[in-house]
């Protein structure tokens, strides 16, 4: 009996161990991401696409920027999230990620010397590499 269940084991290994003839997957590239601005959403709504960072700016606002072209020069700003700090979300750790807000394109003047103003209804990260190393920069 000992010599039979031995017998069928190597054979259920010998079956589990055969070669195919299949590579490894192929890596499949990144999904190409939006570049960093503003898009329609569809029923009013907007997508602001960017790196989610706080402006130090006229008291300090989150916002979504864009990519700077060189280290040295400053990120130009997407969109300024004004409601951010309603959204009951840890801002900080949203902070350098490559979002997506989508919400309500504000009208009217702004007390902030930057960018078009979102409402903001969500923020998602949709991208978790350096965005520097899958976008081009923005272009003054």
């Amino acid at each position: 009996m000992l010599i039979l269940l031995a017998g069928v084991t190597a054979l259920l290994v010998a079956g589990c161990a055969t070669d195919t003839g299949q590579s490894e997957p192929e890596k499949v590239p990144p999904v190409p991401l939006d570049p960093p601005g503003i898009y329609e959403a569809g029923d009013g709504q907007v997508r602001a696409v960017g790196i989610f960072d706080r402006v130090e700016l006229e008291g300090g606002f989150w916002a979504v920027v864009g990519v700077a072209d060189t280290e040295s020069a400053e990120s130009q700003v997407v969109a300024v999230i004004p409601n951010a700090e309603e959204l009951d979300l840890d801002l900080a750790s949203f902070r350098g990620r490559y979002v997506e807000v989508a919400g309500t394109l504000l009208e009217g003047a702004s007390i902030r010397m930057a960018g078009p103003e979102i409402e903001a209804s969500s923020v998602t990260i949709i991208a978790e590499e350096d965005p520097a190393d899958v976008l081009q920069p923005l272009q003054p």
